[in-house]
């Protein structure tokens, strides 16, 4: 399983974390308890360090997130089936989960709600998103153009800077 850093964790680094939690669990006077995304506690020293963060105040034990993440045009995605389409344009389509994050940790849209497009290059891998394919299309085609402007514009000028060289 990924570990992933909660967002809303309060202590940033992990040096912070592990003394924060060797006191809350050494401390005698009271038993320190972490709370589950269902509602039950179990005590902290019974929790691997790795598997609680503090947010809001309390010890909580993240759920687990077995996915890998993909970046999105600054938006993380889960990526689901492939979708069978095929154009003259070489992108690939993907259905995609939105991954959103609470105390608990991060969690997936309860139905894939996006379409990304994927295309790959000698200079890597870009991708687009939208909530139809057409949108996801041209948020990738834009991306594309930016990437490659100057070859797009000196190809489609050619003839123009011929003629004026006349």
């Amino acid at each position: 399983m990924t570990q992933y850093k909660n967002k809303f964790a309060e202590h940033k680094t992990l040096d912070e974390k592990e003394h924060a939690y060797w006191a809350a669990c050494v401390d005698s006077r009271v038993q320190t308890m972490a709370h589950r995304s269902d509602g039950t506690q179990v005590a902290l020293v019974d929790v691997d360090i790795a598997d609680v963060e503090f947010v809001s105040g309390l010890w909580r034990v993240q759920d687990c997130f077995p996915y890998f993440i993909q970046r999105v045009r600054d938006k993380d995605v889960v990526l689901g089936d492939k979708l069978p389409h095929s154009e003259r344009i070489p992108f690939e389509y993907w259905r995609a989960y939105t991954v959103a994050e609470n105390c608990y940790g991060k969690y997936l849209s309860s139905r894939p709600d996006l379409i990304v497009a994927k295309y790959e290059t000698d200079d890597g891998i870009y991708w687009g998103y939208g909530n139809t394919i057409e949108q996801a299309r041209a948020f990738l085609g834009i991306k594309m153009f930016d990437k490659y402007m100057d070859l797009i514009h000196a190809t489609a000028c050619k003839q123009t800077k011929n003629h004026q060289k006349k």
